[in-house]
């Protein structure tokens, strides 16, 4: 939260304005970056760009053009650190985030606010006449915070309201020469009676290079309705990362079949990304396909096709594919290959069982006390879902499968799963409780009620009721003069909420990604001399730790 003495709260610099461009580039450093506009992530698209600040965090970070503090967001995860400056006369919003700390005039007021609030983390909004900017102005510091993998400073440029996320690319062009590369191709059967080489799974294959920007791979055999998928990065000039494509067009026989233009998309459609990647395949192998045919539900505008992209082989001949990847510079990369056609019926254990979903109704299951009503558009596709219920003895509960984590949910279902033993005086020591894929149990919000908990889940997979009786710990990790740091964990539930006292006088403690909580000494705040300390720290079934010590502050 604080920044370096060294810095003015406002200075301007004759940073490079793009030719034709209304923004100034944010940093001062050349533009190189760590990841594009639209990249596909888990969960959603990636809303801007990455500047890499030169593998280190503390470089001024700029205003882009005249406007105004719209919002200031400070979180443990996510964008960490983030500021909103919105420009009315452009008709956007830019966003910048990751930092390390703010000016001087918006950390004071900040710093009042948090202590008056007693919180770290915050999200305010701004009315347009507290904190006006100038183009150059400095509005911040880069840094690593939230959940940054390393210094960089996340930046977007949305619409004026912050609804809709747009290309950054179109303000600072970047020159680049290098084409995209396809690495795999997948092809996917798309009912019980399809086959892909005489098998009704998912089937993928390496592609290589024939020739400068031209990819082959060797003929797939099969018969029925096949879905196409792709796998391919953009590269750039002088960097060692990849990034997302701006385009992939698909083409059978020469007859355009599928198009995907990445230039803007709105937020409250993020998720449906997860209809446009394999998901099934990012979840069990963590590789992201994109996916050249329609789901029955899809909320983002940013497809055409053909007859909704299925490509049905029902001739015994070759098909031939050819798909197109473009990157925001206009290099262009092909990738060719054959479907041969070869007729084959699908075997029995092909077709599934268990209850119809649909994705344009409502649907409810129960069995017993478990009930699960996942509501209409939630699914991108009709499935049959399946339920098992399994008693797990390494956890003494049973473990309740609502079908398998393989299949996306676009929006929450509510779920109430029965208490297997409801003995616990202390009810608020239940949790629900979600296996991810790498068998680890995290929680997730429910409430108990008459010996069941009651929740949304976001995600299909495997539940169970587990109970948290243990109090969180608080380990002290460095005592200074000037900075005090502890870690705060809690090994089942996370952590609900914190604060810390000297003397029994609220302080400002900051959190990050790895739960250490940091505070800086304040001389205005609290006298130099010997102190003690007290930290309070709860968990989310409620159970608390109170960690108490002396501390010596000041010289």
């Amino acid at each position: 939260m604080r920044l370096f003495l060294f810095f003015i709260t406002f200075i301007s610099v004759p940073l490079t304005l793009w030719a034709n461009s209304p923004l100034q580039y944010p940093l001062d450093t050349p533009m190189a970056l760590s990841a594009s506009f639209g990249e596909l992530r888990p969960n959603h698209f990636h809303a801007g760009i990455d500047l890499k600040t030169e593998q280190r965090c503390g470089l001024p970070v700029f205003a882009v053009a005249d406007g105004y503090v719209s919002r200031i967001k400070i979180a443990q995860f996510g964008y960490g650190n983030c500021l909103y400056l919105t420009h009315p006369s452009l008709g956007i919003t830019t966003v910048y985030a990751h930092l390390d700390a703010f000016n001087d005039t918006l950390t004071a007021w900040l710093e009042e606010y948090q202590y008056a609030e007693k919180t770290f983390q915050l999200d305010v909004q701004f009315p347009d006449t507290l904190f006006p900017v100038k183009q150059g102005q400095l509005v911040a510091i880069s840094g690593n915070t939230g959940s940054s993998g390393g210094p960089h400073v996340h930046f977007e440029v949305r619409n004026e309201e912050g609804t809709l996320a747009t290309e950054p690319l179109a303000y600072f062009p970047l020159p680049d020469s290098v084409k995209p590369k396809f690495r795999k191709i997948g092809i996917r059967p798309l009912d019980d009676a399809s086959m892909v080489h005489g098998n009704c799974g998912f089937f993928s294959q390496k592609v290589w290079s024939e020739a400068s920007g031209k990819y082959t791979t060797t003929p797939v055999e099969a018969w029925g309705k096949v879905g196409l998928e792709f796998m391919a990065f953009d590269y750039m000039n002088g960097q060692n990362n990849y990034y997302g494509l701006k385009r992939l067009e698909v083409y059978v026989d020469s007859v355009p079949y599928f198009t995907y233009q990445m230039d803007q998309f709105l937020f409250d459609h993020d998720k449906a990304i997860n209809a446009f990647i394999d998901y099934e395949q990012w979840v069990l192998s963590r590789e992201v396909y994109m996916c050249a045919y329609m789901p029955q539900f899809q909320p983002l505008s940013l497809f055409w096709s053909n007859k909704k992209g299925v490509v049905e082989i029902n001739q015994e001949r070759d098909y031939k594919v050819t798909a197109l990847a473009f990157d925001y510079a206009g290099n262009k990369t092909e990738v060719s290959f054959v479907i041969r056609g070869k007729k084959a019926e699908a075997p029995l254990l092909c077709q599934d069982g268990g209850t119809p979903f649909y994705h344009n109704t409502l649907n409810y299951f129960q069995e017993g006390d478990v009930h699960l009503l996942v509501p209409r558009s939630a699914i991108y596709n009709d499935f049959l879902f399946k339920y098992t219920a399994v008693y797990d003895s390494t956890l003494q509960t049973v473990v309740h499968s609502l079908h398998n984590n393989t299949v996306p949910l676009h929006k929450c279902g509510a779920f109430q799963i029965p208490i297997a033993q409801d003995t616990l005086t202390n009810k608020d020591q239940y949790y629900l409780a979600y296996k991810n894929t790498y068998g680890k149990w995290g929680y997730v919000d429910a409430a108990y009620q008459e010996g069941a908990m009651i929740g949304n889940i976001s995600k299909f997979g495997d539940y169970a009721v587990l109970t948290d009786t243990i109090p969180p710990t608080v380990t002290m990790l460095s005592k200074g003069r000037y900075k005090l740091v502890l870690r705060i964990a809690d090994r089942q539930t996370d952590i609900s909420s914190y604060n810390g006292y000297i003397d029994n006088q609220w302080v400002l403690f900051s959190i990050d990604a790895k739960n250490r909580i940091t505070y800086h000494y304040d001389p205005k705040r609290i006298k130099r001399g010997k102190h003690t300390l007290r930290v309070e720290v709860v968990d989310r079934c409620g159970n608390n730790t109170e960690y108490i010590t002396d501390v010596i502050l000041g010289k």
